[in-house]
């Protein structure tokens, strides 16, 4: 996974977490430590692409357009370039790679995602 689509990813985290709640960008830029301009750039590609959705004024902000539960990772990340280089064995495994990538990015949700940081999420209070 490249920078971009771990930057898109933990913005969207960010917006499942607070569903249906909008937050601005400088909130999610600062909470995942994204630089804000390049966040600016990637929250409208994913409002061109429906993902979310976004309102100006004191209550606007960055909100997702479906429930977490209902927005499939395919529908985030894109779809990666076929293979059409190489011997016929590179691109058999790459044609297969890719499917099975799809098919991964199909059966998670945001909702998923979401559940599995809080699970890992490694930033324990302790007290003395």
């Amino acid at each position: 996974m490249n920078m971009t689509d771990a930057y898109r990813l933990d913005a969207l985290i960010e917006l499942a977490a607070a569903f249906p709640r909008p937050l601005t960008a400088t909130e999610i830029a600062r909470r995942r430590r994204i630089p804000a301009a390049f966040l600016g750039r990637l929250l409208a590609g994913v409002a061109r692409d429906g993902v979310v959705t976004t309102s100006r004024g004191p209550r606007g902000g960055v909100r997702l357009a479906r429930p977490p539960e209902d927005t499939r990772l395919t529908a985030v990340l894109p779809a990666p370039a076929p293979a059409a280089v190489g011997s016929p064995a590179l691109v058999w495994l790459a044609d297969r790679l890719a499917a099975a990538r799809r098919a991964v990015l199909d059966r998670t949700t945001l909702a998923g995602l979401l559940a599995v940081e809080r699970e890992r999420r490694t930033d324990t209070d302790w007290e003395i």
